[in-house]
């Protein structure tokens, strides 16, 4: 599943392509419960596109185009949609000639038009905790809650409590940080040393322009090169690229999970 540096380098390449735009049309190529009120976009134009931990708003004046791709969705702005596009479930045709093609394999990605900030017909967005690359990700209170942690991995895919974060970036986060993905409370010092873990990696995610192992895109239907620098995630048995230990691969809180045994101790 596309993560926050998945996220927001599609957002970056489609933001100057959009903005200002108006959607003329709106397109389905089946009436399906994940995507909803989607003509409600026709004739309004695209006066900003944010991101909010995995989901990309496209601000439309009295109306959110809110946007989750799911685990195999894909965005691209074009004349038409690419050949590569064997999936296309949504267009939303524009002013300029082009559109923003939505292209889904497996179909669990989420399309919907909602007032603003009307948000609860979406749990996990009207929930969703702080931004980690913004000042409201404050290391206070991201350490009184790690100290209450029963198990550390859940934890952080909480979107409750970081957002944006999923299975790639927690556990590249974790080794960074050297603390082990079932451990409990965390001490002050061991909650700073994750804080900023999460921030580097995170960092280095979008600078990579994502990371791709299927599926993931970014706006230009071009691969992301993050999993040339991954530590320690999908890479079981290969060498710690600090200490050179057999990477592990177990399951935590149902995930798998990727870890060295001698720098992340139990």
């Amino acid at each position: 599943m596309p993560e926050l540096p998945e996220v927001e380098t599609i957002r970056t390449d489609l933001e100057p392509l959009l903005l200002g735009r108006r959607i003329t049309r709106v397109a389905q190529a089946l009436v399906d419960p994940h995507y909803r009120d989607l003509r409600d976009a026709e004739g309004r134009r695209v006066e900003a596109l944010r991101r909010r931990g995995k989901y990309m708003i496209a601000a439309l004046g009295d109306r959110d185009l809110v946007i989750h791709l799911g685990m195999t969705g894909q965005l691209a702005v074009a004349a038409a949609p690419s050949a590569g596009m064997r999936h296309l479930r949504v267009s939303f045709f524009l002013d300029d000639g082009t559109g923003l093609f939505f292209n889904d394999p497996r179909r669990f990605g989420r399309l919907q038009v909602v007032p603003p900030g009307a948000y609860g017909t979406i749990p996990t967005l009207a929930a969703m905790g702080p931004e980690p690359l913004s000042p409201e990700f404050g290391l206070e209170a991201f350490a009184r809650r790690t100290a209450r942690a029963r198990t550390l991995k859940p934890l952080l895919l909480n979107q409750k409590v970081v957002a944006g974060l999923g299975n790639i970036y927690v556990d590249e986060a974790l080794h960074l940080a050297g603390l082990h993905p079932e451990r409990g409370a965390l001490s002050f010092a061991e909650a700073e040393r994750l804080h900023a873990a999460i921030r580097e990696v995170l960092r280095h995610g979008i600078e990579h322009r994502g990371t791709t192992f299927r599926d993931y895109r970014d706006g230009m239907g071009r691969y992301g090169t993050n999993q040339d620098f991954l530590r320690v995630f999908a890479r079981e048995k290969a060498a710690c690229p600090v200490c050179s230990t057999p990477i592990l691969k177990t399951r935590v809180g149902g995930r798998g999970t990727y870890y060295c045994p001698e720098c992340q101790r139990a």
